[in-house]
């Protein structure tokens, strides 16, 4: 009686983090398409994302806002903010200074860093396919930034980088806190990217199509995806939640090449190809114990 209930809400946290990953796919195509400054970008970005939420959040709990609102008074919730602001900025300062297929290959290495942060400031045991499965993403990264030096990419790289690193620990402290809604966090991440970007932007006004494309990112692809995502742990383990992430690094290339025509080099290919096919087997082999458990 109790298997159909459990496979049901399998299928339905694949489902919910699967159309999540579908959503989001599209955001380094959307940033890369705007032609103000990054810097200016960022303002609208930001603001957006955190208008929207903020929404969400006054229509979800209606007399408790305040309530929810409220948790950003404590540690982890403000953590959470702030990282999520750094891996926001860092997002749209690699995507504008390399590839999107270099940004998110590298980025697809979080699962990775947050297995390490996990060993190192809680103590959780890592196993040995992990340690080969980093070791393995770190040769290939070396591979796409040895090219990145080449072409003049470290900046982004590097910046793709810090994105990864930031979104790993945000995931890691989520768990650890047992964050149950991290839509706070979330908009207090994106109105601190606003501030942050608006006193750096040389301008403030976008032109043109770049206001379409900011709408589309604030106020629908940002805040829709990642709530999704955020939902799926709910009725799947985290590193199925992770495995399922890893589309984004095959969709959003694809959608680069369909629209822009930004194709992938060879070595880019090939790196991004060894990164997202072992961090694949390190999952699935992770899920299949954890069935057999």
């Amino acid at each position: 009686m109790t298997a159909q209930p459990r496979s049901s809400n399998h299928l339905k946290g694949i489902a919910i983090t699967a159309t999540g990953v579908l959503i989001l796919s599209p955001d380094g195509l959307l940033t890369s398409l705007v032609e103000a400054d990054p810097r200016t970008s960022l303002i609208w970005r930001g603001l957006f994302m955190g208008l929207a939420l903020s929404v969400f959040i006054l229509l979800r709990y209606r007399a408790g806002a305040g309530a929810a609102f409220g948790n950003l008074r404590r540690m982890p919730y403000l953590a959470v903010g702030v990282l999520f602001a750094i891996s926001s900025i860092g997002w749209v300062t690699a995507i504008v200074t390399t590839s999107v297929a270099n940004t998110l290959f590298i980025v697809a290495c979080a699962p990775l860093f947050s297995a390490i942060f996990a060993w190192v400031f809680l103590g959780e045991r890592v196993p040995p396919r992990t340690i080969i499965t980093i070791l393995i993403a770190i040769a290939a990264m070396g591979v796409i930034f040895a090219e990145g030096l080449g072409r003049g990419d470290l900046v982004g790289n590097l910046a793709a980088v810090m994105t990864a690193l930031a979104w790993a620990g945000l995931v890691v402290i989520l768990g650890h806190a047992r964050i149950e809604d991290p839509a706070p966090s979330l908009a207090l991440g994106a109105f601190l990217v606003a501030i942050v970007a608006f006193a750096a932007a040389p301008a403030v006004a976008v032109a043109g199509n770049d206001w379409l494309w900011l709408a589309i990112l604030g106020f629908v692809v940002l805040p829709a995806s990642f709530f999704l995502i955020g939902l799926g742990p709910r009725y799947i383990p985290a590193p199925e939640v992770s495995l399922i992430m890893l589309l984004e690094a095959v969709l959003g290339p694809l959608w680069a090449w369909l629209v822009i025509t930004q194709s992938p080099s060879p070595t880019t290919l090939v790196g991004g190809a060894v990164i997202l096919g072992t961090l694949a087997v390190h999952f699935a082999i992770g899920l299949r114990q954890q069935t057999r458990g």
